[in-house]
């Protein structure tokens, strides 16, 4: 979804982009955004403004089927979207949600439904 689309749905402003599709070593992104590689894509998190909205990027490139859900976790309290079929590859499975402003660190996660729970680094909002 685009800024201009995230704009009418009232989320605030988002970044122009998907998604990493590369995380670098040390999992920092552009701003304030952070990332983690995984074995068959990249996670990605990207909080806006003073952490008053959050996008959640899953980039898969590869594996078999697989069901899972996108999340965030801020101040030790997770906050999931619903469960996905993710069994597009290559391909961006994004959530976004306009949030309370906060400056406390947020972490983007992928859990599947086989239990298994990935995550970012921190990412700082401010």
């Amino acid at each position: 979804m685009g800024v201009t689309a995230a704009a009418l749905l009232g989320v605030g402003a988002l970044p122009a982009y998907a998604g990493a599709t590369s995380c670098p070593s040390d999992g920092n992104l552009p701003g304030s955004a952070t990332c983690s590689k995984l074995s068959n894509g990249i996670l990605s998190i990207y909080p806006t403004g003073t952490g008053n909205s959050v996008m959640v990027n899953y980039y898969r490139t590869g594996g078999g089927a697989l069901t899972a859900k996108l999340g965030y976790e801020r101040g030790s309290v997770n906050n999931w979207w619903a469960f996905q079929n993710m069994n597009t590859v290559p391909f961006h499975y994004s959530q976004q949600k306009g949030i309370t402003a906060s400056c406390s660190p947020m972490i983007g996660k992928l859990y599947t439904s086989g239990g298994a729970t990935y995550s970012t680094p921190p990412s700082d909002p401010c």
